[in-house]
């Protein structure tokens, strides 16, 4: 291998590792608190950790679609979410995906904490 090769090979994997860190760095949602979205009025591609509020839920089964409240204890939002959830409850803490506009949350996904485990704390503090 001369040394016009050895650049050329040099570059396209110089090339190739930054099309992976880019694509990374793309993908990366960061992790953002209930008030730090509602403060800023519009955020794309962002996770929010909160809590479901007890008693803000409506469900439409005939589209599947879920309409609840997420709290950080400082703020609300309405979260939007049209889809199958597993172990749905109020009150348990959860994380949503997706982006927030029009004073609401759209959620593409909405990964709920388990219950039981938040329920043995509460109880064992007791």
């Amino acid at each position: 291998m001369n040394e016009k090769q050895r650049l050329m090979l040099g570059i396209a994997v110089i090339g190739f590792v930054i099309l992976v860190l880019a694509s990374f760095m793309g993908n990366l949602t960061p992790y953002k608190s209930v008030s730090e979205v509602v403060a800023a009025g519009k955020m794309e591609n962002v996770q929010v950790n909160g809590t479901i509020v007890p008693g803000s839920t409506v469900y439409y089964s005939e589209n599947n679609t879920r309409i609840f409240e997420l709290t950080d204890g400082k703020a609300k939002m309405k979260v939007v979410f049209t889809g199958a959830l597993t172990n749905y409850q109020e009150g348990i803490p959860a994380v949503v995906r997706g982006s927030y506009k029009n004073g609401a949350f759209y959620a593409e996904e909405v990964l709920l904490k388990c219950p039981s485990k938040y329920q043995t704390i509460e109880e064992e503090g007791e």
